[in-house]
């Protein structure tokens, strides 16, 4: 028998091939944090780009609760979002700045600007001056935040500059009349309650107590830290409370 080599290892089928030495389920999660932005720094910081592909779903608990996300729309970190399935909400990569602003000296001889964002597609910025439609590469320049005004234009400081643009966001996500995941009572009365996000931004918080929308603020219904709902008002437990907001994911 000196004649044969023993053989070590799994010996796979003709065809077979394996692809990952790691199961791709294994980076799934859960990945756990105080809140989504936590656990998604978590899953991104974890999940090596080699193996994400688009679609690819992730587990994580936020806050206690289990929540689905997938990488929707590529495999960079900003492409893991929140898994919306039916009336759940609806999750957005883009935001559109309407007469927004740019930041500089209008002294009638700076013409160096920037942009307080970044545009999603510098291609379609838009600038107006005094009301007048700018056009691109004649009388104006974008290089990444950077803007510059070409020629003789040099606003002053009476000159009104308004822009239009898209720029990358957070993904956000949208509650629609969600119950509070948690009260807050003394005896029969109901004295806060805790969301199970925390809405961005927070006047974003619409906050119905019996089909009656309330009013948030010190002087007014309910005030809102984070994710807690304290109420200025007596309520009662028996009280219906729905809440629809938008948060970050």
């Amino acid at each position: 028998m000196s004649g044969l080599v023993p053989f070590v290892g799994l010996q796979l089928p003709y065809g077979l091939q394996p692809v990952n030495p790691t199961p791709v389920d294994a980076w799934s999660g859960p990945y756990i944090g105080a809140d989504s932005q936590t656990a998604v720094a978590l899953a991104n910081a974890a999940i090596p780009s080699g193996v994400r592909f688009q679609s690819m779903e992730i587990r994580l608990i936020v806050g206690g609760i289990s929540k689905k996300f997938w990488y929707r729309d590529g495999t960079a970190d900003s492409d893991l979002t929140e898994f919306q399935s039916g009336a759940g909400g609806l999750s957005f990569s883009s935001e559109l700045i309407m007469n927004g602003l740019i930041v500089g000296e209008k002294d009638g001889a700076n013409k160096s600007f920037s942009l307080p964002d970044l545009p999603t597609d510098p291609t379609s910025f838009m600038l107006w001056l005094n009301g007048q439609l700018l056009t691109q590469g004649s009388d104006y320049s974008i290089s990444s935040l950077n803007l510059t005004f070409l020629g003789s234009l040099a606003p002053a400081s009476t000159d009104v500059i308004r822009s239009m643009y898209s720029r990358r966001v957070i993904s956000k996500s949208y509650a629609l009349n969600e119950r509070p995941i948690q009260t807050f009572s003394s005896g029969s009365i109901l004295t806060g309650i805790k969301l199970a996000n925390i809405p961005d931004p927070a006047d974003s918080l619409m906050l119905f107590l019996n089909g009656q929308l309330l009013t948030q603020g010190s002087e007014h219904d309910y005030d809102l830290q984070d994710e807690i709902v304290t109420f200025n008002k007596s309520l009662i437990t028996d009280d219906i409370i729905l809440t629809t907001y938008c948060y970050g994911i």
